[in-house]
């Protein structure tokens, strides 16, 4: 009689913490990129080499997002993303699962999103859609991706919030503590962005300012900032960036244009770097797009450009095979260095004292997404 009864309350405590849970609409999904290639640099810190490298298109990930209907239109909410190098099997941050995105949240039809955790800005959300990286990878993005475009921004401590869309309006904002120690993350952030989404025509803006934000320009963006800091890290005590972007499609053809402006404070030295670009998508055939774009940055004396070229080529909806060619000229001091692309070239009082002024990276690849 009592083993019945236990076995009947127990059955009972069960069935009610499961009727919930069996009402409500939930789903968890996995998703990742792998990206591999081959890449052949004309100026890799004074030799020419051919270099098996991944993640170069778009960078390798595997990640969890998943959602909870809470009812009455409101959903609990998360995303966890890892990066990691194919070809070793190491994550990107050693020591750290989810060195991407780690957040959870509250979503609501009415009233917006609420997340935290380790999140990105708005430049991430907002403008790097305008980019020509966003096709074409880390060859392509703006100097030392001091813009965030490419996403090698993640904020820890970060509380965001996103409103609904009204007549294609969505605005949000981000506020970060600061982390225990600048090799965890940075200072306090404060980031804003606002985009506009009618059909063909797309409009983003974005600010966010960071202090306390580690940096090591010589290898990011082949320069030392300012001729008095030294060649290796340093500690940017204040980092402010603008941007704004736009892109309109008619038929085949998608154009864009995007301008950012970096301020850096560093010590007793401050300065601004505005990159202007502009890009064209061509979709030529529902397998095969062509990308071809142009930026320009400037600090100073020092001054960036590149130009790329990139094929691609759909196997299926979630397989493509490109080849693209990048090159990039410098001048005023700065050194030829992509994104990524090496390691810290020589630096005596600021200027670069290697050789060339100019460097060509050309990648053959493949992409495939789950």
């Amino acid at each position: 009689m009592k083993k019945t009864l236990v076995c009947s309350a127990l059955i009972a405590a069960y069935a009610a913490c499961t009727a919930p849970a069996a009402q409500a609409q939930s789903s968890v999904t996995l998703y990742g990129i792998i990206d591999a290639g081959i890449t052949y640099f004309s100026n890799l810190n004074g030799h020419s080499a051919f270099v098996a490298n991944d993640g170069s298109i778009q960078s390798n990930r595997w990640g969890l997002t998943g959602t909870e209907d809470l009812g009455g239109g409101l959903k609990a909410i998360f995303t966890l993303e890892n990066g990691f190098n194919l070809y070793s099997g190491t994550m990107v941050q050693s020591g750290v699962l989810f060195s991407r995105q780690a957040w959870l949240g509250l979503s609501d039809d009415r009233r917006g999103t609420l997340t935290f955790g380790k999140q990105y800005d708005f430049f991430w959300d907002n403008l790097t859609q305008f980019a020509m990286g966003q096709y074409a990878g880390q060859y392509s993005w703006h100097p030392g991706d001091f813009d965030h475009l490419a996403g090698t921004l993640h904020i820890n401590n970060a509380v965001k919030y996103r409103s609904p869309t009204f007549y294609g309006v969505t605005l949000g904002g981000l506020y970060a503590f600061p982390s225990q120690s600048v090799s965890a993350g940075t200072g306090r952030v404060i980031a804003f962005g606002a985009r506009y989404d009618n059909g063909p025509l797309h409009i983003g803006l974005a600010y966010t300012d960071t202090h306390d934000l580690g940096l090591n320009a010589p290898t990011q963006a082949g320069t030392t900032l300012f001729p008095d800091l030294p060649s290796g890290p340093m500690l940017a005590g204040s980092m402010s960036t603008f941007g704004a972007g736009a892109s309109y499609r008619y038929g085949i053809s998608l154009t864009r244009v995007l301008f950012t402006n970096t301020h850096f404070r560093i010590r007793d030295d401050n300065g601004s770097m505005p990159t202007y670009e502009i890009n064209e998508v061509l979709q030529l055939t529902p397998a095969t797009s062509v990308l071809a774009g142009y930026w320009h940055s400037k600090l100073g004396e020092q001054r960036w450009q590149n130009g790329t070229l990139l094929i691609d080529y759909a196997l299926s909806k979630r397989t493509d095979v490109y080849t693209s060619a990048t090159y990039l000229h410098v001048s005023g001091g700065a050194a030829p260095v992509f994104l990524g692309g090496g390691a810290a070239p020589v630096f005596v009082d600021g200027t670069y004292v290697g050789s060339g002024s100019s460097s060509t990276a050309v990648r053959i690849g493949m992409r495939t997404r789950f």
